[in-house]
């Protein structure tokens, strides 16, 4: 006869056998589920210095009057723009960026790979559709970088690092340096599309700094589901001698972001595979933490359509408040003001539009 003794410690056998069983292809989610709900008591977020505030209505056009309205002034003369992206896949946001920016920009560059930044090896996408018109139009001021691929054993940063020292050298050798007048340079990744009215206004002004971080209104997987807060590691930087293409804030300096300066669409991809990709490919794949269940095309389909987490983990929030708000969203029903080229083709794009989410495999 088994006594009361002896069912406890069955029953915590048992216990602690299902616990390994689920933790070892889990073991990313458990570290998150305790870091991530303690995160508010022991964490704080890195945020801007200063907001500075940002007013604009359409018709409106650079002058003495706008600019002193942020407190800046005229510029004398007008700087060359650049715009750089590190790309994978997203071929419908960079289309959307293209054209939004066109007016605004005077070189695009663009730096890919046929291998992600965790070494997976893929197809080189934009060289595959450079020649489509949605590109090509602009092939007049692009310039387009094919990386080598990554040694065996390169940690995911240090491939990405790699990346962004390839764009900052091409950024050089064309121009960067040279111009008579300043050069400035948009550093943002192909999800953080700043508006053609913000760089407009940015390079009309001055008196903002070698530096200005761009604070995006943050939505995911499409504009129905928008964050509580804004993305801001975007930023417009005055190009220079020792200057870097880098996605953080310069450490020891003070941070000054414009309010309300475009958009930040992460995950906003138009197939599901496109979403795996993603997940297994970035430099923070380890968040599928061997859960093969998460690369599971419906579970990814049905966590779009409810806005949930694609990584089945809590949000990276710094307060209760903000950790609630990200795993209650709420669905929009209309956004306004979003990109004029997005708008005009929403058949193409519907996907990316409230009531979208259903998307191609």
């Amino acid at each position: 006869m088994v006594t009361k003794r002896q069912r406890s410690i069955i029953v915590l056998a048992v216990l602690i056998v299902l616990f390994f069983l689920y933790a070892i292809p889990h073991q990313y989610q458990l570290r998150n589920t305790f870091s991530y709900i303690t995160r508010p008591i022991w964490d704080t977020a890195f945020v801007p210095d200063q907001v500075l505030r940002h007013v604009w209505a359409d018709g409106v056009e650079v002058s003495d009057n706008i600019c002193e309205l942020h407190d800046w002034k005229r510029r004398d003369s007008v700087p060359q723009v650049f715009d750089g992206v590190l790309f994978s896949t997203e071929l419908d946001l960079l289309e959307l960026r293209w054209n939004e920016l066109d007016p605004v920009v005077d070189k695009f560059f663009l730096v890919e790979s046929n291998y992600t930044f965790t070494g997976l090896p893929k197809s080189s996408v934009f060289l595959e559709h450079k020649d489509e018109a949605r590109f090509a139009r602009f092939s007049h001021k692009l310039v387009h970088h094919i990386m080598p691929p990554p040694t065996p054993g390169t940690e995911p940063f240090t491939y990405e690092n790699a990346h962004r020292d390839a764009m900052t050298q091409i950024i050089n050798e064309n121009g960067g340096r040279s111009s008579d007048h300043t050069t400035l340079v948009i550093m943002a990744d192909v999800d953080e599309l700043p508006s053609a009215q913000t760089i407009h206004l940015l390079k009309g002004c001055e008196g903002w700094g070698d530096r200005i971080h761009l604070s995006l209104r943050s939505f995911l997987y499409s504009f129905e589901w928008e964050l509580v807060t804004p993305s801001w590691r975007a930023a417009l930087q005055k190009w220079g001698p020792g200057q870097y293409y880098g996605h953080s804030p310069r450490k020891g300096q003070e941070v000054s972001a414009l309010a309300d300066s475009g958009w930040h669409c992460s995950f906003c991809f138009r197939t599901i595979h496109e979403f795996s990709l993603k997940m297994t490919g970035y430099s923070h794949a380890d968040r599928v933490g061997g859960d093969d269940g998460l690369l599971d095309p419906k579970w990814i389909q049905n966590t779009i359509c409810k806005g949930g987490d694609i990584f089945n983990m809590l949000p990276e929030a710094y307060s209760y408040k903000d950790m609630y708000a990200l795993t209650h969203l709420e669905p929009l029903k209309g956004v306004t003001g979003l990109p004029r080229y997005l708008v005009d083709n929403w058949r193409r794009f519907n996907y990316l539009l409230p009531g979208g989410c259903k998307r191609e495999q």
